[in-house]
């Protein structure tokens, strides 16, 4: 029997335990041999990241023991923690617990079964993006040193690492404020890399170098390759965003060797039907020859390091991920032509793709399913799932997940003639087992992604179907800013934050009420860190919310363009404009200091470790909405940084989350008996 309840109010089968406990997050892949390498996040080990080894004969293992987890906090955002070969693991250690004040940060040396050593010494700093050198006995990987600061952040090098420990690292380059991506040419002699300055973001301007190498590891020579500066600048631009692009106009991100010494990477100088993607290019001596030449992105924003979207193989082909739309693909790259062959998969996001020996292995994502580590065979194409990142998921639950709606919509000004236009993914109210009143429209959330440099995609977000499953629509907006779409459309942000993505939210959200697909009076937004601030602002700048949801959210751009990571140093300057010579338009946009104008509720969540948004912030907010008596509910969760990784506070901030919605909305959810503290409710 369908049941009728109203929207908001359906029973689920997906409750905020169901979401955390056993999911994983996979954060970076490898491969050594016949053997698949992982790294996962795991929020039922309060977010230990753990590394996995799988093998056709022992299945999927546990590497590293209770007590050390594979993680760095490199650029703020950590990434690529882990190196492999000949069944040798080599990964960064962040331990907090036995190492409170440097969070340990050693680089381990393990082999499978045995226990981790440490081969760095306990000092500040970290290692990432670690390569092994067995036959120099080495391992490069990129340093973090805070104690030799440069530019007022800390400084980063590319260093060659001793394997046993003993001896004193060489360092390969510095002077750059970024290094990612070192890659070992086949024969050991080269190795390759890109860096990058401020105030220029890897997305919009880096340099790819290669260097020499002599027996121990030093370069001889290095040779810059592409990364020039703009041919031509417009002088109405942002003056930051100017800076920029006299540095580099392009953005060179993921260099690998092809087994022939061939050096590949992604640029996206080459423009295709009037726009600038990143596509796969060839070096040639200095210069970049465009491998394919499609309306795509075969990269993804570098927030953490660690991505690999392609690799080549000895056919003379490429396996290739790209994205269109939002929607990734896969495909099989001629070289030699750049004629992409599409392989049928039923993944619409596709990361950390690896080729081995017959075989390839990525992170692939559907809207129908959870999460999952695939292995492919290059010979036949059959695909296996090896690792769920829910595997706890049941029929139940799975006949819930909503099947998203690519949608674009014009944008602009509020109240003046559509300037453009913007794209979101558009997910209904979704539970074979309830229907609402004929008459009803269902409450519309808006989820806002973070970066705002990031995408939205149509990979199975959980937290979205645990909204359609209670009778929510949800829009998933691809603000302009966003990536996925061109260098244009991300680029049209600069200067503009606090502008362009409330409009198209805004936009978003017209556009389905006037398609009578929503309730035009029970519209909520949730985000987190960028769009956690998109949220405030909304809630402050203009009168569409009955309530809001703020992740770790900014409320205080002035504060980020201050204090904040390493990678976000001048983003904030990117984003908005000079500072302190714009802090007027600072101030202007930033939702603390328009604090009167709010007139809808809140629920404020915060990490008391956050680096990249300081607990102080959120404080400073939640005292101004006291203040005015409005309703405002708040958690500060310790040991969290800027996201959730412990499977206690993910069920605490989604429970509370929907709790508050139904007391503002007026429906009471079924099956969540965890309540938020809202502060002068008198109702």
């Amino acid at each position: 029997m369908v049941k009728t309840c109203p929207y908001g109010a359906w029973p689920s089968p997906l409750a905020p335990e169901d979401l955390a406990a056993g999911t994983v997050k996979f954060e970076l892949t490898a491969v050594d041999g016949d053997a698949i390498w992982w790294v996962e996040s795991r929020p039922d080990e309060k977010g230990r990241s753990v590394v996995m080894r799988w093998t056709p004969r022992d299945g999927a293992r546990d590497v590293t023991p209770p007590g050390f987890s594979a993680s760095t906090t490199i650029n703020g955002y950590g990434g690529a923690a882990l190196g492999v070969r000949d069944g040798v693991a080599w990964f960064s250690n962040l331990a907090k617990a036995a190492h409170p004040r440097t969070g340990d940060l050693r680089l381990h040396r393990q082999v499978p079964g045995e226990y981790p050593l440490p081969v760095t010494p306990l000092v500040p700093g970290c290692f990432a993006e670690i390569v092994p050198d067995p036959s120099r006995g080495l391992v490069f990987a990129v340093h973090q040193d805070p104690d030799r600061p440069l530019h007022g952040q800390a400084r980063q090098s590319l260093v060659a690492l001793d394997m046993a420990g003993r001896k004193l690292p060489v360092t390969l380059a510095e002077g750059g404020d970024f290094y990612a991506f070192p890659r070992l040419s086949p024969d050991g002699r080269r190795i390759a890399w890109i860096t990058w300055d401020y105030p220029s973001m890897p997305w919009d301007g880096t340099r790819l170098q290669v260097a020499e190498l002599d027996a121990q590891g030093a370069a001889i020579t290095t040779r810059t390759i592409g990364g020039s500066p703009a041919a031509w600048i417009d002088p109405q631009l942002n003056p930051v965003f100017q800076q920029a692009l006299r540095y580099s106009d392009e953005s060179i991100l993921e260099p690998v060797w092809g087994p022939d010494g061939t050096l590949y990477c992604v640029s996206d100088r080459l423009e295709v039907d009037g726009a600038r993607w990143w596509n796969i290019h060839r070096v040639d001596g200095d210069t970049l020859v465009p491998v394919t030449q499609m309306a795509a992105e075969f990269a993804a924003p570098l927030w953490r390091l660690g991505t690999a979207s392609y690799a080549v193989m000895a056919d003379g082909t490429a396996l290739a991920a790209y994205s269109s739309g939002g929607l990734w693909s896969l495909g099989r790259v001629c070289l030699a032509t750049g004629t992409v062959t599409p392989v049928d998969t039923p993944y619409t996001s596709i990361a950390h793709l690896r080729v081995g020996d017959g075989f390839a292995v990525f992170v692939g994502g559907r809207f129908d399913a959870p999460a999952a580590l695939v292995r492919m065979d290059l010979a036949t194409g059959a695909m296996s799932e090896i690792r769920s990142a829910n595997p706890n998921l049941g029929d139940a639950a799975r006949a819930c997940l909503p099947v998203p709606e690519a949608i674009s919509f014009p944008t602009g000004p509020q109240g003046a003639a559509p300037t453009g236009t913007a794209h979101a993914f558009f997910y209904p109210p979704t539970n074979p087992a309830v229907e609402a009143p004929t008459q009803d429209r269902p409450p519309l959330v808006i989820v806002i992604h973070g970066g705002p440099t990031g995408p939205a995609g149509a990979a199975l977000s959980m937290d979205i179907a645990f909204f359609t499953s209670r009778g929510f629509a949800v829009i998933d907006v691809n603000y302009r800013g966003s990536t996925g779409f061109g260098r244009a459309y991300h680029q049209a942000m600069y200067g503009d934050w606090g502008v362009v993505d409330i409009e198209d939210c805004v936009a978003a959200a017209r556009h389905l009420v006037a398609q009578d697909k929503v309730d035009r009076y029970r519209i909520v937004s949730r985000g987190g860190s960028a769009g956690g601030y998109t949220t405030l602002a909304l809630a402050t700048f203009t009168d569409l919310l009955s309530a809001g949801a703020s992740y770790y959210g900014i409320s205080d751009l002035q504060a980020i363009a201050r204090f904040t990571d390493k990678l976000e140093a001048h983003y904030a300057e990117l984003l908005v404009g000079p500072y302190p010579a714009a802090q007027r338009v600072f101030k202007a946009r930033s939702p603390l200091f328009h604090a009167d104008r709010i007139d809808c509720p809140l629920i404020i969540f915060q990490g008391e470790d956050d680096p990249v948004v300081p607990r102080a912030q959120a404080q400073v907010l939640i005292d101004a909405l006291m203040d005015r008596k409005l309703l405002v509910a708040w958690e500060f969760f310790p040991g969290e940084g800027h996201g959730f990784k412990q499977r206690a506070h993910i069920v605490q901030s989604l429970g509370e989350e929907l709790a508050f919605y139904g007391k503002i909305m007026g429906f009471v959810p079924s099956g969540v008996v965890i309540s938020p503290d809202i502060r002068n409710w008198d109702g």
